[in-house]
């Protein structure tokens, strides 16, 4: 079973058709793609042969200054590396974690790292009758009685998109700091909620770190960078445990670049909000449970009577050549009941439901 969404090479290979020939919905990639900016930035630096010799800047100096204008924090409270999820191993080792405390489902990589570095994962049950929702007095509740030095939220939620407001995230951390914890809030999809993130009081305090994603919103995974914004003496710890070179220079220039442009994210707000709802209207009316959600995926319940996530995503690819998330492997969530399905453009919203149409009264 596929653990991930995005995993279009496997599929593929074992359909033995291009991997261009799937419409990926299993991945919450922004449906625009680069910035134009970024896109001709990628292609003037690529045909550069100069730039192409040179070592990338280790410091990654032009991309946190573009960051650090873009969230109003200091450029020292930031740390670039390749990726969120390849942020989340230093991170862990920077603040000497020995037991996490994280809610869930939840991505599936925290408990993966964690097992790597020997450190005791403790899972906290979201309830679905609540929609997944973060409960905030039962979660505080459970940070007092010190079970954990770490508590690992993502917000928004990943495979539900529930959000939790920050001044809810702040209880969480008042709560952590009050018995010597840390929070660490992968933010990695907060884009589409910018008033929700808790970067600006990550830069200014100890014991918050917020970990975030650049290639989701801005469309380009394979370029991978994320970034962890924290108080700069955290910041020095985590950028010493990063290879010297973590990022290539032609993705930083990119994403420098890209996160310049405020219309584009405008733009993708706007876009993302209509085209998230009417999706929600169109698979709820197919008979599907949908999830509410602020990000750019909705998490599907099937009914007993239909077939089941494994079976239905089958069949999805072999007649459609459309890839969903079948998330039979989050921890927390029934199996064969749930998927989570991306928002992309409106026309390829359509296919989804039309091939989720029929397969659903087959």
């Amino acid at each position: 079973m596929t653990v991930h969404g995005g995993d279009v090479w496997q599929v593929a290979a074992e359909q033995g058709i291009p991997a261009a020939d799937l419409l990926d919905f299993s991945a919450n990639i922004n449906p625009r793609g680069l910035p134009l900016r970024a896109i001709e930035r990628l292609i003037r630096d690529a045909s550069d042969s100069r730039l192409l010799k040179l070592y990338p800047d280790p410091s990654a100096r032009a991309l946190r200054e573009a960051l650090g204008r873009h969230l109003g924090v200091p450029p020292d409270a930031i740390a670039v590396g390749p990726g969120a999820e390849a942020l989340l191993a230093p991170i862990l080792r920077c603040l000497r974690a020995r037991r996490v405390l994280v809610p869930v489902p939840a991505f599936s990589e925290y408990r993966r790292v964690c097992a790597q570095q020997d450190i005791e994962y403790v899972p906290f049950p979201l309830d679905r009758s609540q929609l997944f929702r973060l409960p905030v007095d039962s979660l505080c509740r459970r940070i007092e009685t010190k079970q954990a030095d770490v508590v690992l939220l993502n917000n928004p939620h990943n495979p539900s998109g529930s959000l939790a407001d920050a001044c809810d995230v702040r209880c969480v951390f008042d709560a952590a700091r009050s018995c010597g914890a840390t929070l660490l809030v992968d933010e990695a999809f907060i884009d589409y909620a910018p008033g929700e993130t808790l970067a600006t009081e990550a830069a200014a305090r100890q014991g918050l770190v917020v970990l975030r994603s650049l290639t989701k919103f801005y469309g380009c995974p394979a370029l991978r960078v994320g970034y962890a914004v924290a108080d700069p003496e955290t910041i020095r710890g985590i950028v010493s445990l990063l290879p010297t070179w973590p990022v290539t220079q032609l993705a930083m220039n990119a994403l420098t670049e890209a996160v310049a442009e405020s219309a584009y994210a405008e733009c993708t707000l706007r876009e993302n909000e209509v085209g998230r709802e009417r999706l929600r209207e169109s698979l709820a009316a197919l008979g599907l449970t949908v999830f509410p959600s602020a990000a750019n995926y909705l998490l599907l319940e099937l009914s007993d009577t239909m077939r089941s996530s494994a079976e239905l995503r089958t069949r999805l690819i072999e007649r459609h050549r459309i890839l969903v998330r079948n998330c039979d492997s989050y921890e927390g969530l029934a199996r064969r009941r749930y998927m989570r399905v991306a928002v992309r453009t409106a026309e390829e919203n359509a296919r989804l439901v039309a091939a989720l149409s029929e397969e659903l009264r087959a």
